[in-house]
């Protein structure tokens, strides 16, 4: 059962998401696209993060989600609330793990240099 703080603020979210794709000039579809995959995020992510955390990725996600999944994978698939709903629920993980091997990279060995 999800915490109520964590289900209050996905409702919070969804009210907003929902408001914003009445606004004239929106993608509707990508943007209930993103906003699923951004709660999916949300919700599934409980072990790795903490709440405030969950909280500050929830909206990113959903951005990323809105604004990168259909001109990434707009080529590929059709539906532009399925490729928002990818965007979304991968963008912060593979983040995540960009900065995790940023971080352990050894650029002097990669480029060839002495140690």
């Amino acid at each position: 059962m999800a915490e109520p703080s964590s289900t209050t603020f996905a409702g919070i979210a969804t009210v907003g998401a929902t408001l914003f794709g009445m606004m004239p000039g929106v993608d509707a579809n990508a943007v209930i696209g993103a906003l699923c995959g951004a709660v999916l995020f949300f919700i599934s992510s409980k072990q790795e993060f903490a709440l405030w955390v969950r909280i500050t990725y929830l909206p990113i996600s959903f951005v990323i989600g809105y604004l990168g999944g259909p001109s990434v994978l707009g080529d590929y698939l059709e539906a532009s609330a399925v490729s928002a709903f990818i965007g979304a629920a991968v963008t912060v993980t593979a983040g995540q793990r960009f900065i995790d091997v940023v971080r352990t990279v050894d650029l002097k060995a990669w480029l060839g240099g002495k140690k």
